[in-house]
């Protein structure tokens, strides 16, 4: 079996630089085609070769932008809208987008020249387009990475004054204050939630009984009640519903519309709603979205409830979405009777969806060969997967992901692909080739994963002894899920229980020792943004003061769930380094952190170390796409480690390791 393919000829514009000859009227008609047929990067490259040829043509110029913004192409979109509002500059669905590509350039870019830019157009993007409310929406977010909300709310007072009863604008208003306020100290948040409040209750009494009442203000009610403000949801829910029978709604209700959906989709699918939710009403509403990404997202939960439904369907206990979708197991596949065909049809559709979409496209394939559902189309699919990451198409990796972290996301997903491929030439009955397979991911990609799944592969062809030792290594590599398997294993080569626990201890720290000489070697060595900012007591920061120290610099969020929940680990960590000065711990409450809340949780643990109040936009200096993200400076200020996530297991053995680190540097340059 090949592991490395041939790239087909397919050349992307977007990607290579190479276009289409072919007249404009030709390339929009076979992308139209494209479109129908969920062929969307074939037709993103073909809207550009049509603009590219016809460079005042806002139609090419506008599918190209909708497609690129698709698949997180934020800054490619955001140029595409431009040249359309340099077109049409009175165009509100032009201004939407371009506000809404600029604000997630900026974020998976982590440039702040975004967000400023946002402010720059703003003005004009609101005289042009003031029922959006996308755009209020956006700006507020990037004003608030930036730490300039009240060059934000100045622009809104500038549009109030031309227009005192825009009901959207003063719902944005409303936010706004609600967000200033939850900047400072005491309990001014709710104070002002109160004040929203009671100004939303005199205008629904107003509008209660009237049938005429006007789309934006239908909506300035459904979205002040929302959740995200007020967290009135039986209100919203009241208005929302009057807003989409409004005859003048337009684009109103579809933002709070679909947002809802979503959370009662996800909600229901958790078990944490009414179990009466029904979940193929609101994917075939969700559906409807006018949104392309929207749609694509619903494309995945569409392919949920058919997963569900086929799971119904088994007699006897079901597994679960999680089993099916990729828990380690090595029975056979399908470890079940076949599904009628009817159900097998549509669940291979559903799948299929998912994959042209690309949206939850590893998991759709992991389902069709747990059923056993067209192996040969899996392989095919699989193939075209690694053959599209190794040509860097769109829309498969994480867009906010960069340099080496970028090509180790390319390189696991490309692994995964090669599992799947694995897999369904095992149920082709292509055992050698697909042991081949297993045998070189495990070699060469060297992981859980990959381990894990090759020790199932030689467990299911009878070579017990060797699947227990690759499961044993899976597990040194923090692969848990494949204990259950290691003792399979054991226990079919007539082994104690014993066994796997003592070939674990025997191997874990030979993998530890192998796992951090993989990461300390990836030095990142990029000069730290300077920050002086204030902790809870009022005092400053510099990171400037602190030169000749190991500084670890913690980034949090308070509606972050693993920034809690390593707080106490963190505490831990102060103990230990309390009576060391060469070592700095400090923690940063990103912008959208209300002070209220950082004190509370603060105050609820019993915490006692700094927090940092970051209100001038220094997430986005360290380059952050997520919470908790922890960055080690060495003495010189340099940044050279950066770990983002929280994982319990060896939490303090890890960072002692880069301190220790950081700290032999020194010693070693001490050394005559």
């Amino acid at each position: 079996m090949r592991r490395h393919l041939t790239l087909t000829a397919m050349c992307l514009s977007v990607l290579t630089g190479c276009g289409d000859a072919r007249p404009p009227a030709e390339l929009k008609a076979d992308a139209v085609a494209d479109m129908e047929a969920i062929e969307f990067e074939r037709a993103m490259a073909r809207y550009d070769s049509a603009r590219a040829a016809s460079p005042d043509d806002t139609d090419a110029h506008r599918q190209y932008a909708t497609l690129a913004s698709y698949f997180s192409l934020h800054a490619e979109a955001a140029q595409a809208w431009e040249r359309i509002l340099e077109l049409e500059p009175g165009d509100p669905a032009a201004w939407e987008g371009y506000i809404h590509d600029l604000r997630w350039a900026g974020i998976f870019e982590t440039d702040r020249r975004y967000g400023e830019k946002i402010l720059q157009v703003l003005p004009e993007a609101l005289r042009r387009a003031p029922d959006r409310p996308v755009i209020y929406g956006e700006a507020q977010d990037a004003a608030e990475d930036l730490g300039q909300l009240d060059a934000y709310g100045a622009i809104l007072s500038e549009a109030r004054a031309m227009r005192p009863d825009d009901q959207i604008l003063l719902g944005a208003e409303d936010a706004l204050r609600v967000a200033l306020a939850e900047r400072q100290e005491g309990d001014r948040g709710q104070v002002v939630r109160d004040s929203v409040g009671a100004a939303l209750d005199a205008l629904a009494a107003e509008a209660e009984g009237d049938p005429d009442v006007a789309a934006p203000l239908l909506y300035r009610l459904a979205a002040g009640y929302d959740f995200r403000l007020l967290r009135r949801e039986e209100d919203a829910d009241r208005w929302l519903e009057r807003l989409e029978a409004a005859p003048d709604r337009g684009v109103l209700a579809d933002d709070p519309r679909y947002w809802d959906l979503t959370i009662d989709f996800d909600m229901a699918r958790l078990g944490y709603a009414d179990s009466t939710v029904d979940m193929s009403r609101l994917v075939a509403e969700g559906l409807q979205s006018r949104d392309l990404g929207r749609r694509g997202a619903w494309v995945d939960r569409s392919h949920t409830v058919v997963t569900r439904s086929a799971l119904a369907l088994i007699a006897g206990d079901a597994p679960s979405t999680r089993t099916v979708w990729g828990a380690a197991t090595v029975a056979a596949e399908p470890p079940h009777a076949p599904l009628e065909p009817d159900v097998a049809r549509q669940l291979f559709d559903a799948s299929m969806d998912v994959v042209r979409w690309r949206e939850g496209v590893f998991s759709a394939l992991r389902g069709l060969l747990y059923f056993g559902i067209e192996p040969r189309a899996v392989l095919e699919e699989a193939l075209a997967i690694e053959e599209n990451l190794r040509a860097h198409s769109p829309g498969y990796l994480y867009p906010g992901l960069r340099g080496d972290a970028r090509e180790r996301s390319r390189q696991d997903y490309i692994d995964v692909a090669g599992i799947l491929q694995a897999r369904a030439l095992t149920q082709l009955g292509e055992i050698g080739a697909a042991g081949e397979l297993f045998e070189q991911l495990a070699n060469e990609s060297r992981d859980a994963n990959t381990l894990g799944e090759y020790g199932r592969h030689l467990l299911r062809t009878d070579r017990p002894v060797e699947a227990l030792d690759a499961f044993v290594e899976a597990l040194a590599f923090g692969g848990s899920r494949y204990e259950p398997l290691a003792d399979e294993a054991a226990a079919a080569a007539g082994l104690s229980p014993e066994t796997v626990e003592e070939r674990f201890a025997v191997r874990r720290p030979i993998v530890e020792e192998e796992m951090e000489r993989r990461e300390l070697g990836r030095r990142i060595d990029r000069e730290a943004p300077q920050f002086a900012l204030p902790d809870q007591t009022g005092v400053e920061w510099r990171l400037s003061d602190l030169e000749g120290k190991i500084v670890v610099l913690k980034f949090w969020a308070t509606w972050c769930g693993p920034c809690l929940e390593e707080f106490p680990h963190f505490v831990e960590l102060l103990k230990i380094y309390e009576d060391d000065d060469d070592v700095v711990f400090l923690t940063v409450a990103t912008a959208g952190s209300p002070r209220e809340q950082v004190a509370q949780q603060i105050e609820d643990g019993g915490f006692t170390f700094p927090v940092l109040f970051d209100e001038q936009g220094l997430a986005l200096d360290y380059e952050i796409l997520g919470y908790p993200t922890t960055f080690y400076l060495d003495q010189a200020g340099t940044i050279q480690f950066k770990r983002a996530g929280f994982e319990e297991s060896g939490y303090e053995e890890g960072v002692a390791r880069r301190i220790d680190a950081l700290r032999g540097e020194v010693d070693a340059s001490a050394t005559p």
